[in-house]
């Protein structure tokens, strides 16, 4: 098979976004910076992507986000003239190259610099492959080639270009799966269950990537299977599933697993178990509205040999309401009723209950104050 990019980048895709559990992200890591080093401009891009978060790279991997390390890659990959970096940083939110443009020599313009990545598309390259289909899925091929609906005879005819487009991505995107780049599926499903940009919807067909995507150990679509599971009832695969997603890198799949165990859960209560993964959840992502509440309400509530912890209660139930979540607006009105876990304020505890007014807790600290 032909080669496009230098050995060690190759190896670095293969191991990185085709085979992420190979279990050679630091040896692929170490490819990138030797071929960086040694002024490959490619090297730079899919180095400055393992940084970029999690749409970017699997989170099995692990890699930290790092956005100022891989702006300062990609700006290295235009100096150093990639087109694949040239192409692939031109519509990364937040990115503006430092040297002020985006097209480097030998390139002279943004549709030089599609045609250099299409035709390595066209020729195989499975990432260009990928890249391409995101300019059509995002109608970025329209700023690439100066598309306009002026250029195209209007708007209906440009419609006809965004449908075109639409199924081009279709195209491209199930030929990306079909090799192994699972990072193809967000959008193909996406396209295939939304009806997007006038492509029929096929949702048997979306649910066909959904499962390849689970068998590939992509720990969201893991977690989407689980819930097919849950919603069966088959609560044994469901879990099993779930530990599977959450394994993967996955830290909703713990939010999944907690709310099977805590109160009013459709297996048999376990506190400790339902507490435990919420903790797992929260560590990956600490702002999750779902996951503090759900701990709050076990932090607050206590039971099966569980104490009640006021002081965690109050601040992962706050946190999710500063998040924008009044579902524990009521044990956050008893806390500040009854000073728990943080000091008496009767006009903050008044404002929560009324937020929620016939849940228990509200009901009883409303009738409490009418008595002041």
């Amino acid at each position: 098979m032909q080669s496009f990019f230098d050995e060690r980048v190759e190896f670095a895709i293969q191991n990185i976004w085709i085979n992420p559990h190979s279990g050679k992200r630091e040896e692929s890591l170490a490819a990138l910076r030797d071929a960086a080093n040694l002024g490959d401009g490619d090297a730079f891009y899919f180095l400055g992507r393992c940084y970029l978060g999690k749409s970017f790279a699997d989170p099995v991997l692990g890699l930290p986000d790092d956005r100022k390390f891989a702006f300062e890659c990609f700006d290295k990959s235009l100096e150093l003239e990639s087109a694949v970096g040239m192409f692939a940083t031109m519509h990364i939110e937040g990115y503006e190259p430092s040297q002020g443009t985006f097209i480097h020599p030998p390139y002279k313009s943004k549709r030089e610099i599609w045609d250099k990545v299409y035709g390595m598309a066209m020729a195989g390259e499975i990432f260009c492959q990928f890249l391409v289909a995101n300019a059509y899925f995002y109608c970025d091929v329209a700023d690439f080639l100066d598309i306009t609906p002026e250029s195209v005879g209007g708007e209906e005819m440009y419609l006809r270009r965004v449908r075109e487009w639409a199924a081009a991505a279709v195209g491209l995107y199930e030929g990306c799966v079909e090799r192994g780049l699972g990072i193809a599926i967000p959008n193909l499903i996406d396209i295939l269950s939304s009806g997007k940009h006038g492509v029929p919807i096929m949702k048997k067909r979306a649910d066909k990537y959904k499962q390849i995507g689970a068998d590939m150990g992509i720990g969201v679509y893991e977690r989407m299977v689980g819930n097919d599971y849950r919603d069966d009832k088959r609560f044994e695969e469901a879990v099993a599933m779930y530990e599977r997603a959450a394994s993967h890198g996955d830290g909703y799949a713990y939010y999944c697993l907690g709310k099977l165990f805590t109160f009013k859960g459709a297996l048999r209560m376990d506190l400790k178990r339902a507490a435990d993964y919420f903790e797992k959840g929260i560590a990956a992502y600490p702002n999750d509205k779902g996951l503090c509440n759900l701990l709050g309400e076990i932090r607050f509530r206590g039971g099966q040999g569980l104490a009640c912890d006021f002081p965690k209660a109050f601040a992962l139930l706050d946190n999710a309401y500063r998040n924008g979540s009044t579902w524990g607006s009521d044990m956050l009105g008893m806390c500040y009723l009854k000073g728990l876990g943080t000091e008496v304020d009767l006009e903050m505890a008044r404002w929560m209950f009324e937020l929620n007014p016939k849940k228990r807790f509200a009901v009883w600290g409303l009738e409490e104050l009418e008595s002041y």
